[in-house]
């Protein structure tokens, strides 16, 4: 009997210390949701991921990425139900809105510490972070697209002109060359979230109404139902209503105002750096080039201030959560070796400033075009007021359906302007009370 009970506190003994050494052994899994995923980024990411669980035993990192379109939906149904993943990738205007829910992490001088690569970070991008979170951070940049214009150049040779580098002269070749029955256009325009290259053309139209870039006048009221700026949406619109773009431009969001370019429907598009490695396998990389957006008659051009991507630790709703592994994962993606193969990739400007020294950034027209932005004096920064929590909504849902009814003649260019100005207005004044203010 006493041999019977030796042989099973034995055996037990090995289950146990197979149990344990089955549990230390066990990696953790860590996740990442990317807010707007792409071939492109989608192959990137896969490979760096594959890469860093080839390197370590403790963490099994896994990559998902949304369209940008359903992110938002997906991540506030994960706030819901407590399932967020560990980092998480946001855009700039998202930070508010989140922050409003405390679905974010607060990321202390403690947290900080632990993320090495934090240090190579611009530090004027994170100083704008906390300005949005009255002085916390919530996130930590890692590229940012800048505002461009792509011209194709094998058509301006074809035709013998030039860039256009004012409105005016962009609108007179928006006239000409429109050709409604052959189906091509000087230029595509954006129907469905059209804000960053809309609001670039208001803000330019007008010199801002001479605030620097601020939706607000010096008594704190919204700018954006002046009469200028209503002149400024007629002529926008009139791209759309003199028929000088496609009929379809009402609709196209991002994947139909590059296929249209790439396509050769249209020789000129407003967007972003992040579309130039697209434009290049369309149609080469000497048919097109990345110039400065347009200019008004003073010679100064807007566009939407840096938006820098930023990766957050979604805030668990258990106070004992542990997010050691988060942290690790967010100082990997830092990196300079990721961060930098990411920008090259995507054709982003990166935040860490060790990148910048890298051969692909300093022999890239496109990031030295980019980084003479922030050296010209003739560039002025629009300040969105991202602070504002129900901003990024307003941004993506009611300015795309108002342009659109502007655009097909429901709605006038007066009381699109007029509304706007109210919303934010109202939002401010919601935030100065919060504030105390």
């Amino acid at each position: 009997m006493k041999k019977l009970l030796s042989m099973i506190l034995a055996l037990c003994m090995v289950l146990s210390l197979c149990a344990f050494a089955s549990a230390e052994g066990e990696r953790k899994t860590i996740s990442l949701w990317y807010h707007s995923g792409d071939a492109i980024t989608d192959a990137y990411y896969t490979e760096v991921f594959n890469k860093l669980n080839e390197s370590q035993d403790k963490y099994t990192f896994e990559y998902t990425s949304f369209a940008f379109k359903d992110f938002q939906d997906k991540f506030q149904n994960a706030v819901i139900t407590d399932s967020m993943p560990d980092v998480v990738s946001l855009g700039f205007s998202n930070i508010s809105t989140f922050t409003a829910q405390d679905s974010l992490l607060p990321l202390t001088d403690e947290i900080l510490a632990q993320v090495e690569n934090f240090s190579k970070v611009d530090a004027g991008l994170t100083t704008n972070l906390r300005n949005i979170a009255s002085g916390t951070l919530y996130g930590i940049p890692f590229a940012y697209n800048q505002e461009v214009a792509y011209v194709n150049t094998a058509f301006l040779a074809e035709k013998g002109e030039e860039a256009p580098k004012t409105q005016k002269e962009y609108l007179a070749l928006c006239e000409k060359y429109a050709d409604a029955e052959n189906g091509k256009y000087f230029t595509t325009l954006r129907g469905v979230r059209p804000y960053d290259s809309m609001l670039a053309w208001l803000f330019t139209y007008t010199d801002g109404a001479g605030f620097n870039g601020s939706w607000f006048d010096d008594e704190g009221k919204c700018i954006l139902s002046r009469p200028e700026f209503i002149e400024a949406m007629e002529a926008y619109a009139g791209i759309y209503k003199n028929k000088w773009c496609s009929g379809d431009s009402v609709n196209n969001n991002y994947n139909e105002i590059c296929a249209e370019f790439d396509s050769g429907v249209a020789y000129y598009l407003v967007h972003n750096s992040s579309s130039n490695t697209n434009h290049a396998n369309a149609l080469g990389a000497d048919n097109f080039k990345a110039v400065t957006v347009m200019a008004n008659d003073q010679g100064h051009y807007f566009a939407s201030g840096l938006q820098p991507n930023v990766f957050c630790i979604p805030k668990s709703k258990n106070p004992d959560h542990d997010y050691s592994g988060a942290i690790v994962l967010m100082n990997e993606l830092l990196s300079t070796e990721i961060d930098g193969g990411l920008c090259a990739a995507l054709g982003r400007v990166p935040c860490n400033v060790e990148v910048q020294e890298q051969d692909w950034y300093k022999q890239s027209d496109l990031m030295m075009l980019c980084a003479g932005y922030l050296t010209d004096e003739n560039y002025k920064q629009i300040l969105n007021p991202y602070w504002l929590a129900d901003f990024s909504t307003m941004i993506t849902t009611d300015m795309t359906a108002d342009f659109q009814a502007v655009l097909l003649g429901e709605m006038s260019a007066a009381d699109c302007m007029t509304k706007w100005a109210e919303q934010i207005d109202e939002y401010q004044a919601e935030y100065l009370a919060e504030q105390g203010k």
